[in-house]
């Protein structure tokens, strides 16, 4: 992106020919050098396809650096130092030394404080900063000038990366405040596209689904970048399916089809087809689009993905385990292990043949250790499978088939942390801790429901009065009554089971899962207290960080490993780690680059 329009880079470059000409001073030759080789380097860098500075354009940055230093050292008393200086620090921020452009911003702002650079200067700082992700410094610098330069003719950049600062601290709210401000200082419609685009953005992260699909749609109609223009579209499409109008999503996506095909990423916007086809019941038109897919695009993530959507829609939407498994284990042989897909595909499979193994060991067991074997299979559904509401039944099964059975307060403990942290259902969570705290009275199940309730209502009420009643006057008398039975290890596969029971432990699961759910929980509580003292000050309680999509989702595609509509609560214990989502808009090149110094004599303007 360049700030300089072609007529006025035309007349840029035609002044100093003419000064050259008549002065033929050999520090202005000099410095025309330099400023020829960075608008040089600006026009290489913006046909660069990402945000990174290319090569091409390095070398003529590294050209603008030379000649930009030679005019300080050997001509520091001329009349274009100031302009050589700032044009020294743009460049070293062109190429990606922000260490040295916040050095030589520095040196401008001391030496020639009357400069008509010293707001460039800042800028080129506070973007430095902003690079180097001291987001602090970037806004102190950026607000600073919002104040001090109200005429500043770039504001649009200010605002813009402002923004950006805001976003990458997940304050999204600040965020869209900011990109709202650079709409109407746009310099043409892509930098209006651009502040709308990261305005939806904002909203979509903040989890305002229906403002951010009608910013996406306004965004739409002044982005004329077909790429961006493909992003915006699988996001809105996105934000569509978030908000569960499904058939409005498919009817969308199928209008712009013609704009993938043209990008050839028909694969993608194909994806997010065929799962909204699962999510509105049409299992069988969602695995024939898969399939096509897979035999369309051989041998890419689009068709890495359409397997492991049919090995999932074959497992939760019809039910086959067995062919579920098969369906997973193609992956294994066409994508290789190190495919993201092929790694889940494996673990799902895994996941399925333990919990038919517990399956089947569940109906012939007769050891007196049904128990046991019922929690490890809830276990699977909940964190093999991330199939909460089946876990949720089986859970609740084993209270009701095994009531004398160390399991069964286990089991209404593991629902209980289901109800609070992952549905965040305050009725059911009250309703099972009175049910812990009384049917377990004298264990150390009622208690830690009780302890549970305390710190994730944030309540005082009669169940938080029994803890602390509990504290003073310990009771144990129900204690031996649910001992952990003394039984063999597992033999049933050499898959280690999620989690591991100890005795009268309180839904102790292995040590990896259990700091993962204790970070969860502190997190929530610390998010929670934030709110409040934000709600007590009068402020608006800062915006949740987004949700981490599943491993699966592949970059630049949204969530689509829960397609079927059938029990796709995912597991959120612990999150899983997401690739990039590219669907969203990257932060167009700044144009501090483009933003020469005009030849106007020097400081004497």
């Amino acid at each position: 992106m360049s700030k300089i329009r072609p007529g006025t880079l035309r007349l840029r470059i035609l002044v100093p020919i003419l000064l050259l000409a008549s002065s033929g001073c050999a520090y202005y030759n000099t410095f025309y050098l330099a400023r020829r080789y960075y608008h040089d380097a600006e026009k290489e860098q913006e046909h660069s396809v990402s945000d990174e500075t290319s090569v091409a354009a390095k070398t003529k940055y590294d050209q603008t650096v030379r000649q930009c230093t030679k005019v300080i050292t050997e001509y520091p008393k001329s009349k274009w130092v100031d302009d050589a200086t700032y044009l020294l620090a743009a460049s070293l921020y062109g190429k990606g030394d922000y260490t040295a452009a916040i050095r030589r911003a520095d040196d401008l702002e001391l030496k020639f404080p009357k400069s008509p650079f010293v707001p460039e200067g800042r800028l080129v700082k506070g973007l430095s900063y902003y690079r180097r992700k001291d987001y602090d410094t970037a806004d102190s610098i950026f607000q600073a000038m919002d104040a001090a330069y109200p005429k500043f003719p770039r504001r649009w950049e200010l605002y813009y990366y402002e923004g950006e600062s805001r976003f990458a601290q997940r304050d999204y709210t600040g965020a869209l405040g900011w990109y709202r401000r650079a709409v109407p200082h746009a310099d043409g419609r892509r930098q209006k596209a651009d502040a709308l685009h990261r305005a939806a953005d904002a909203l979509f992260e903040a989890d305002r689904m229906d403002s951010a699909q009608l910013v996406y749609a306004e965004t739409l109609k002044e982005e004329e970048r077909s790429k961006d223009r493909l992003n915006v579209i699988l996001r809105r499409a996105e934000a569509l399916r978030n908000l569960k109008r499904y058939p409005e999503a498919l009817q969308f996506l199928n209008t712009w089809r013609s704009t993938a095909i043209a990008e050839n990423r028909e694969g993608e916007l194909l994806l997010r087809v065929y799962e909204l086809q699962a999510l509105t019941g049409r299992t069988n038109d969602a695995m024939k689009g898969y399939q096509d897919l897979v035999e369309r695009f051989p041998g890419t993530n689009v068709a890495f993905e359409s397997q492991f959507q049919i090995g999932y829609l074959v497992e939760t939407a019809v039910g086959d385990l067995d062919r579920a498994g098969r369906e997973y284990d193609k992956l294994r042989t066409v994508a290789g292990g190190n495919n993201q897909f092929a790694q889940q595909a494996l673990r799902r499979s895994q996941s399925l043949a333990t919990l038919k193994q517990f399956q089947q060991a569940l109906k012939a067991d007769t050891t007196g250790s049904r128990a046991r074997t019922a929690f490890r299979l809830a276990e699977v559904l909940y964190f093999e499978l991330g199939k909460t509401d089946s876990a949720m039944t089986q859970y609740r099964s084993v209270e009701a088939l095994y009531p004398q059975s160390v399991y069964a307060p286990k089991s209404a403990y593991a629902r209980l942390w289901i109800s609070a942290f992952d549905r965040q259902d305050t009725l059911g969570a009250s309703q099972l801790t009175d049910s812990i705290a009384g049917r377990y009275r004298g264990t150390r199940y009622a208690e830690s429901a009780l302890y549970l309730w305390k710190q994730w209502s944030g309540k005082s009420d009669v169940r938080t009065a029994l803890f602390d009643s509990l504290l003073a006057h310990p009771d144990t008398s129900g204690a031996a009554r649910y001992a952990e039975e003394t039984e063999p290890a597992d033999s049933l596969t050499g898959i280690v089971p999620p989690t591991s029971a100890s005795s009268d432990s309180t839904y102790q699961v292995s040590p990896q899962i259990q700091r993962d759910l204790e970070e969860r929980a502190r997190k929530f509580l610390a998010d929670r207290e934030a709110a409040k003292k934000a709600r007590e000050a009068g402020k608006k309680p800062p915006a949740a960080p987004p949700p981490v999509p599943p491993k699966t989702a592949m970059p630049s595609a949204p969530d689509t490993t829960h397609a079927a509509p059938a029990d796709t609560t995912r597991a959120k214990m612990p999150p899983p780690t997401a690739p990039p989502d590219t669907t969203r808009s990257t932060a167009p090149p700044d144009t501090t680059r483009s933003a020469a110094p005009p030849d106007s004599g020097g400081t004497a303007r």
